[in-house]
């Protein structure tokens, strides 16, 4: 489907394991929190054929993004957790990025409601998180 503006911002998306990684570079908009969704699901459901999964979101540059954004990757996080196997999420953005503190609150709001998430300033921190996450139900 046709959208009336172009992908803003960039990512790059990988397994570790049981842990799917993206790579995003900020600031984004709607349409490509579109398209990593679509990169997502397919990591997702290929692994929850064998068991749970977290995913760790790293960001770099710049966390700002409009409302519209924010509320399709709630959407895409919701939709992971009720029906692909994701246990939780992990946010890492170390204090440099531009709009942490602003956003943050607001990438809160993402996850409420759904499976453990944290926030990290450094992606070693967010990986133990996860294998952790993933040794408590036997993976």
């Amino acid at each position: 489907m046709a959208t009336p503006f172009a992908a803003h911002g960039e990512f790059k998306a990988h397994v570790e394991g049981r842990i799917i990684v993206s790579e995003v570079v900020g600031p984004w908009n709607k349409e490509l929190v579109d398209k990593w969704s679509r990169v997502m699901y397919g990591y997702a459901k290929q692994l929850s054929a064998s068991g749970p999964h977290v995913g760790i979101a790293r960001i770099h540059t710049s966390m700002m993004c409009p409302p519209d954004a924010l509320q399709a990757m709630r959407q895409a996080v919701l939709f992971g957790n009720e029906r692909l196997g994701s246990i939780g999420n992990a946010l890492v953005a170390d204090p440099g990025v531009e709009g942490r503190a602003l956003m943050l609150p607001m990438y809160e709001q993402l996850y409420l409601g759904g499976n453990p998430y944290a926030f990290f300033h450094d992606l070693d921190s967010a990986t133990a998180w996860a294998l952790a996450l993933l040794a408590a139900k036997g993976f």
